[in-house]
């Protein structure tokens, strides 16, 4: 009768839209480049390890603040070894997406000196963070702490999308792409927010406080070195005093719509500009970054 109607329906939209993700992740897969397969398999590789040699490999790898010194490495493998299956499959879709829009633009150099300078940072900046609040509360809980994952590079990721290519839609699966409308200028914000979530519903443990500081620096890492410091093509007939006209290039990206407050909604700005504004005037000698 009517509730059989129903139910074959509803499984004939399942087929559907799993049918319609096959088919979406099969494209992703085909166009990705060949740097960003190698990445996703590096971190899909990095899974499964620690499924099988987790408990030898986490210490080594994973970013805990007691073994960074003298394992240093930690603060880039950290980023390339991920512990959870969630994570793992946002980040491989996040750099296959990501990285078939960006490397284009960029070149295979630029695409892997962003991704090993935010990491470096992103990792150096929570070690940092874990040691400061250790020393400040005495909890070895901070000391201890252990996590990793390719946040803060895909983060960083979706701050230069949104420099490069602010408008474009994000292509979600049906039924959400006609849903959100989801545009790529939307991902730094929304990563930071989801990630900020997921941190204090979970209790804030180990891995999700990781998340979170890996977000937040990734944000910042990303935005400080494409504001301050990528080298960047110039068109010779436009006039720009910062620019090196002789080798047709300058550094950094100083519009004013690359302002990194203005990547979320106009209310949290004022609380955004207390920490780059400072870091504008190091690094400029003015205000507003």
């Amino acid at each position: 009768g009517a509730t059989r109607h129903t139910r074959d329906r509803a499984v004939d939209e399942v087929d559907r839209v799993f049918r319609v993700l096959r088919e979406e992740l099969g494209v992703l897969v085909k166009t990705s480049t060949p740097t960003t397969k190698a990445i996703a398999g590096v971190l899909l590789g990095s899974f499964f390890l620690h499924l099988l040699l987790g408990t030898w490999t986490a210490p080594v790898l994973a970013l805990v603040p007691d073994k960074t010194v003298p394992c240093v490495w930690n603060i880039v493998t950290s980023g390339f070894y991920e512990m959870n299956v969630i994570g793992v499959v946002v980040d491989v879709l996040g750099v296959l997406y990501l990285g078939r829009l960006l490397e284009p633009i960029w070149g295979t150099p630029e695409f892997i000196k962003f991704i090993f300078i935010t990491q470096t940072t992103v990792g150096a900046a929570a070690f940092v963070t874990m040691y400061v609040l250790y020393v400040s509360t005495t909890s070895q809980f901070y000391l201890f702490a252990r996590f990793s994952g390719f946040h803060g590079v895909l983060v960083a990721l979706t701050v230069a999308l949104r420099q490069q290519l602010p408008e474009e839609r994000v292509p979600l699966p049906p039924p959400l792409g006609a849903a959100l409308r989801l545009r790529n200028k939307h991902l730094p914000g929304l990563y930071l927010v989801a990630a900020g979530i997921l941190s204090l519903v979970n209790g804030a443990k180990h891995h999700h406080i990781g998340l979170w500081l890996f977000a937040a620096y990734g944000a910042l890492a990303g935005w400080c070195y494409l504001r301050y410091f990528q080298k960047v093509k110039i068109d010779k007939d436009v006039k720009d005093d910062d620019a090196d006209t002789e080798n047709n290039y300058k550094f950094g990206d100083d519009r004013e719509e690359f302002e990194f407050a203005k990547q979320f909604p106009e209310s949290c700005a004022p609380a955004i500009r207390v920490v780059t504004d400072p870091i504008h005037g190091l690094l400029c000698g003015g205000k507003r970054g």
